[in-house]
């Protein structure tokens, strides 16, 4: 059976042959669905134009998901010894979590996307304070730009460490994590990220090969395997004859005598010989060369030449 398609049907054609962007050319072949007559000789037209309107949405959407990953920024400037940001869908408990161990005051709703913007707090950890950003909600098909699209994984990128805030009752919410977290080119350091289990009355225990450490919201170590994941120490200098100094230097693990040296003054560093330090050496106050390795809580005295 002949398609018998009306003039106005070509004119349209043309015109989508001459468009230049997919809003136009979804808006014209929409136009060319509806003048097409509609009976057996136009269905295997009637079928392509369609399947057009749903390749041009397509790339609208992924359009609009790249302008709305660039367009929100959720940067926050870093403090303390370290910025852990919390990652987790909707009403996984991130705000609870963030409550507990912070003096901060996020909206806790039950409805989703109460958070909408990034929500920092700092967490006591024995003499130093966290940095615990919460991260507005990612949702299925974040990473192409749905809810508040890749804003919430550059958080994540930027971030020192990372804790996967999940639903005990929900553990399906880790795969739906990972896979969006690989879907916006963010790959975890499993060393430096850990599993949240919220709502632990609801636990179903079933997380046989996840590949980070899961954690328990209310554990009292919490606070310390938090700070774990920074890794980095805390190291307290002193003069000769005086008390250490009450707040520590904070350093990446592995750190040198010299390295923390420079990290007081450069001056300090190009001028040091050695250093007499208590804690991670065999005996106290004993003297160690410039490039000794420091540990966490080290008293460091330097001596110049």
């Amino acid at each position: 059976m002949p398609a018998n398609l009306p003039p106005e049907y070509f004119k349209v054609e043309e015109k989508y042959r001459l468009a230049k962007t997919p809003e136009e050319r979804l808006r014209l072949t929409e136009e060319l669905i509806r003048l097409a007559p509609k009976h057996k000789g136009t269905e295997k037209l009637l079928k392509m134009l369609k399947q057009r309107v749903k390749k041009l949405k397509g790339e609208i959407e992924k359009k609009q998901a790249k302008k709305l990953g660039t367009r929100i920024s959720f940067a926050v400037k870093k403090e303390g010894a370290g910025q852990v940001v919390l990652l987790g869908l909707p009403n996984s408990g991130k705000s609870t979590l963030l409550s507990r161990l912070t003096s901060a005051k996020p909206e806790i709703g039950e409805h989703p996307f109460t958070t909408t913007k990034p929500v920092p707090g700092m967490m006591n950890f024995e003499d130093i304070q966290v940095q615990l950003v919460e991260s507005p909600a990612v949702v299925e098909g974040s990473c192409e730009g749905r809810g508040f699209g890749l804003a919430p994984f550059g958080l994540a990128r930027s971030a020192d460490a990372l804790l996967l805030v999940v639903d005990a009752g929900e553990p399906w919410q880790l795969e739906v994590l990972l896979k969006e977290l690989r879907g916006a080119g963010v790959t975890p350091d499993p060393s430096r990220t850990a599993v949240v289990l919220t709502k632990l009355d609801r636990e179903r225990g079933e997380f046989p090969n996840c590949p980070f450490k899961v954690l328990r919201e209310g554990d009292p170590s919490l606070p310390s395997e938090i700070f774990r994941l920074l890794h980095v120490i805390r190291v307290y200098t002193k003069r000769p004859g005086e008390n250490p100094a009450t707040r520590p230097l904070i350093l990446p693990e592995g750190s040198t005598v010299l390295q923390a040296a420079r990290r007081v003054h450069e001056e300090l560093a190009e001028n040091l010989e050695f250093a007499r330090v208590w804690g991670s050496t065999r005996f106290p106050g004993q003297r160690v060369p410039r490039d000794y390795v420091l540990q966490d809580k080290d008293v460091v005295e330097f001596h110049l030449k």
